[in-house]
């Protein structure tokens, strides 16, 4: 199916969510919770939300053009209502949504989508997505009567995720008057499109209010008439509240939480934890020993990868992981289901076999039950990379390190700071490290491989690397993202997705160790229409946070 008829699709299906407001009950606020980080209220500039330094709230006062679900790629038309690749896939032509008023009753314009860009491009230290970096090849963007034109010097289709989903638009006529936009921390009646206005923050609790937006554009929406948002506690504390009825939502990581929140009422408590991308063990690969193939997938046999989930996630992530990384909710539209045999294989718990492997590759246990490389050298001390405190990782590390041991490999388990742990990681000074996902995650698996793989991305050891942390690159790959770019049509793109898939089986550059999972946590005692697996119609507060405008939208008083 083309992308414009996948819009068409959409449009219907928000033209049946306006039916669906005259069935719902309005009115109420939801209570937000918050974890360890402190909800930055002073500031509400959207083009740092990816940094971290803009207030998590920043979602509900700005919009972007559309929401692309990153579990399956669904789009929601927002402030744009359809686009379309067009001129050989140079251009990109968005259709800019009529009757849309700033919060502070300008109207908003395709214009306004012109600034936002070319701000970007005028300020690279706003670009956290690369959109105008030479590798996108993004030239201009300009109006073209309710259209925006986005005109390419080569084609990069991909690029309309980060486009579409990852761009707060602003609005020129305040944003032009601002003297220096990476600094602005906007706190004062912040003017965006989003359903809700920022209306007052109380200091002393750590506590922030917004309240319905009454001229938002989508009619009927939100149902409820604010959000209170709580923040600057532990997890410990934040767990609480939720136990207390305190707050109806939290994003945080919690102990067997079938035990400890579903089982405590079943009626009530919901999680949402969508696997969105793996957990990996990383290697080295421009480091002997684990620039060899088949040590690498002796190593992938040697890990039980059940014991693991099981211990650091209490089953919740479930097994169904692949070496492809592709997750469960992409694989009926991109897994080559050709290779699901050696997926199956590479996934199992086969210590026999791994020593098999390294046997034929030279490497052989001493009297002591330590490998011997096939130069006659003992292998050393490996270290396995966490971070300090990361307790799933650290329970990972401590499985991985028994195991490794039986065949012959002795590990040493090195915390660090995440500062320490993310220096270490881009210039390439580890052994193995294990990884909180890929470096980008989207709609589809080009955005893991691309950002894992791609050789612009890379650098020598000792230098920082932007992503490829493990040093590998491939021609077949570099070939195939390169053809995914190019093209518009789905079978090309899908066939391109293939032949990396085959690659990584064949070569293991990494291993996928468990699914990598959100962690919201849902009450309905007072609000229903959580997202949930079975309707994951957005991600929810889980990785970025810049889903949640969907969410807030879509819930009603119960």
């Amino acid at each position: 199916m083309k992308k414009v008829g996948i819009l068409v699709v959409v449009s219907m299906l928000i033209l049946g969510m306006f039916i669906f407001a005259d069935n719902v009950k309005y009115g109420g606020v939801v209570n937000l919770g918050g974890s360890a980080p402190t909800y930055m209220a002073a500031n509400f500039n959207p083009f740092l939300l990816f940094s971290g330094a803009a207030d998590p709230g920043t979602v509900f006062v700005y919009e972007p053009l559309m929401y692309v679900n990153p579990l399956n790629g669904a789009v929601t038309p927002l402030l744009g209502t359809a686009y379309q690749w067009k001129d050989n896939n140079l251009k990109m032509v968005v259709t800019i949504r009529k009757g849309v008023k700033w919060n502070d009753g300008v109207p908003f314009t395709p214009e306004d989508v012109v600034f936002t860009f070319n701000l970007i491009k005028k300020y690279p230290a706003l670009d956290a997505n690369g959109i105008w970096s030479d590798i996108s090849g993004l030239q201009s963007v300009e109006a073209s009567g309710d259209d925006v034109v986005f005109t390419f010097s080569k084609p990069d289709t991909p690029m309309d995720y980060y486009i579409l989903r990852n761009t707060r638009i602003v609005p020129e006529h305040v944003w032009s008057t601002v003297e220096d936009p990476t600094t602005y921390i906007n706190a004062d009646n912040p003017v965006g499109t989003g359903p809700f206005l920022r209306t007052n923050y109380s200091v002393s609790n750590n506590t922030e209010y917004f309240s319905k937006n009454p001229n938002y554009w989508w009619q009927g929406r939100p149902y409820i008439d604010g959000i209170r948002m709580i923040g600057n506690v532990s997890n410990e504390a934040a767990f609480l509240q939720m136990l207390k009825g305190e707050t109806d939502e939290n994003d945080i990581a919690i102990a067997d939480p079938m035990r400890t929140w579903i089982n405590k009422d079943p009626q009530n408590n919901l999680m949402f934890w969508p696997t969105y991308s793996s957990n990996i063990l990383l290697m080295n690969d421009a480091k002997t020993p684990f620039n060899n193939a088949t040590f690498r997938k002796a190593l992938s046999l040697a890990i039980d990868k059940k014991l693991l989930e099981d211990r650091a996630y209490w089953g919740t992530g479930g097994y169904d992981i692949s070496q492809t990384q592709i997750i469960p909710a992409q694989r009926s539209e991109w897994y080559d289901t050709n290779l699901a045999s050696e997926d199956a294989y590479l996934n199992s718990y086969n210590p026999n076999e791994a020593q098999k492997f390294l046997e034929s590759v030279g490497y052989k246990k001493n009297s002591a039950g330590v490998l011997v490389g096939p130069d006659g050298k003992t292998l050393p001390t490996f270290n396995i990379l966490v971070g300090t405190g990361w307790t799933d990782f650290i329970t990972m590390a401590q499985n991985i390190s028994q195991e490794l041991k039986s065949i012959g490999i002795n590990t040493t388990i090195v915390q660090q700071s995440y500062s320490t742990y993310m220096t270490l990681l881009m210039t390439g000074n580890f052994d193995m490290v294990i990884l909180n996902g890929t470096p980008q995650i989207g709609p589809n698996p080009f955005n893991a491989y691309y950002s894992e793989f791609y050789p612009g991305f890379s650098a020598p050891l000792g230098q920082s690397a932007i992503s490829d942390y493990s040093r590998y690159t491939n021609s077949d790959i570099t070939k195939a993202l390169n053809d995914f770019m190019a093209s518009s049509d789905p079978s090309v793109q899908r066939q391109a997705m293939y032949t990396i898939e085959k690659v990584l089986l064949d070569d293991l550059p990494m291993i996928v160790l468990t699914n990598r999972t959100g962690f919201d946590l849902y009450s309905q005692k007072t609000f229903v229409g959580w997202p949930t697996i079975e309707n994951p119609y957005s991600n929810g507060w889980n990785t970025d946070g810049i889903d949640m405008e969907l969410v807030v939208l879509n819930i009603h008083l119960k």
